[in-house]
């Protein structure tokens, strides 16, 4: 029993140590607030959104995309591209029923639903035969976003001018703010893709570079023809991947965000995050490639070799940090006057606490870097609340695992409702109008 202690105790040790060596890291390799603008140069911008049961908002999300395309500079062409992926409620009536001078409306009748990556793949093999056809594939951009998603016009501006500014840069994936923090639940999220999502892709972006996050994914003609999307679970970790290993430049930028919308209820949350985590695993028969690539840096490849495998760590991490936990706290208890038992406990605390206060520290700067809303007080309680989250978040990986195992392999979709956005980001919204 005591050698299986010190076993528990060593392996939580190690993984405690690259927290906080990430947390150092991160909190010194922040990106800087950079400005693009938009040239002369004349641009095509096509919105790939794909569809599937998205009656509650489709309808909202085009109508808001249009009036921000609406306002784009004469330099940039803008489409929306929305591909209903035989969705079974009002989906397609509500996009055909829509006014938008900017939509074009596809539909994927009879398939099998075979997940994002084979929507996306639809738009983009319409745009090449059709609207794109005598485009520039280095002047072409395609955006996915979300059928909840919004981003202003001049987010969208930026976007475009920094693919301008940087013509070796092949994708670019900009930050995601929750528009319904209106549980806590909504609030942990918008927390972890403001904070912690965000910082950890700056890190990326200063020692190797960024891993595209699904919505708010903006790529190159160029590229999206000789990189299709794959049926991975984690459609986007995988593009990054074979783009990194086509040599591809992927970037990440802060300041510009991609708003969606949260899920609301545990248990969708729990079911988005597994398939999420089993998406990683999907993805692990590309790492010996990937250590074998001359295009991908060390960094990049320590990094991303412990991120995919996380949902296999994570099944053993839990439980020897509780035998850790147990053992530490038993042995204070018992020889409170004799020890280091109780000193690392105390030890643990305080260094939660002070990363805490380290986590509102870089939400602030996040936010106030994207032009968002910010308050203190409510970010400190959250970025304590937030290791509750993580032992939510850390129950995962033994379903991930266990549905790889057993070939439960189809796509799990968030559903997307009609969720009140929050005052603070409506006002913000009407700012920018």
């Amino acid at each position: 029993m005591i050698i299986l202690s010190r076993i528990a105790i060593t392996i939580s040790s190690l993984f405690y140590g690259y927290f906080l060596l990430n947390i150092l890291l991160i909190n010194h390799y922040r990106e800087p607030s950079q400005s693009f603008k938009k040239g002369t140069q004349p641009y095509r911008l096509y919105l790939i959104i794909p569809v599937l049961n998205e009656a509650g908002v489709i309808t909202t999300t085009i109508n808001r995309l249009s009036q921000e395309l609406a306002k784009l500079p004469d330099s940039i062409e803008p489409q929306i591209i929305a591909v209903d992926d035989n969705s079974s409620d009002r989906s397609l009536a509500e996009l055909a029923a829509s006014k938008s001078p900017f939509l074009q409306i596809l539909h994927r009748a009879g398939n099998e639903r075979q997940g994002k990556g084979a929507v996306i793949n639809t738009a983009v093999h319409y745009l090449q035969n059709t609207l794109a056809r005598q485009a520039s594939p280095e002047t072409t951009i395609i955006g996915v976003l979300d059928a909840d998603a919004f981003m202003n016009s001049q987010d969208l501006t930026k976007v475009v001018a920094q693919f301008e500014a940087m013509p070796k840069m092949a994708m670019l994936q900009t930050g995601v703010s929750i528009n319904n923090q209106t549980n806590w639940l909504t609030r942990m999220q918008n927390f972890e893709f403001m904070c912690i999502n965000s910082s950890t892709q700056q890190l990326r972006n200063r020692l190797g570079q960024g891993i595209a996050s699904g919505n708010g994914q903006f790529v190159r003609l160029s590229l999206a023809r000789n990189n299709a999307w794959g049926n991975s679970l984690l459609e986007d970790l995988e593009y990054t991947l074979r783009t990194w290993l086509l040599g591809g430049q992927v970037r990440f930028t802060h300041t510009i965000v991609v708003q969606q919308e949260a899920v609301r209820q545990l248990p969708a949350f729990f079911n988005q995050r597994v398939r999420w985590c089993q998406g990683a695993v999907q993805c692990m028969h590309y790492l010996p490639v990937l250590w074998r690539s001359r295009f991908v840096n060390n960094f990049q490849k320590f990094d991303t070799t412990f991120w995919i495998t996380m949902p296999i760590t994570g099944c053993l991490v839990p439980i020897t940090s509780l035998v850790a936990l147990v053992t530490l706290i038993t042995h204070s208890l018992q020889n409170w006057s004799d020890g280091w038992h109780h000193l690392a406990l105390m030890t643990i605390l305080i260094i939660t606490v002070l990363s805490c206060i380290v986590f509102t520290n870089l939400f602030e700067r996040n936010t106030r870097d994207a032009h968002l809303p910010f308050k203190l007080w409510s970010t400190l309680l959250d970025s304590f609340s937030f290791q509750v989250y993580l032992l939510i978040i850390g129950l995962t990986p033994y379903a991930a695992i266990t549905r790889q195992l057993i070939g439960q392999t189809k796509w799990t979709k968030t559903t997307h409702g009609s969720a009140p956005v929050t005052e603070d980001l409506k006002s913000l919204v009407k700012g920018d109008e």
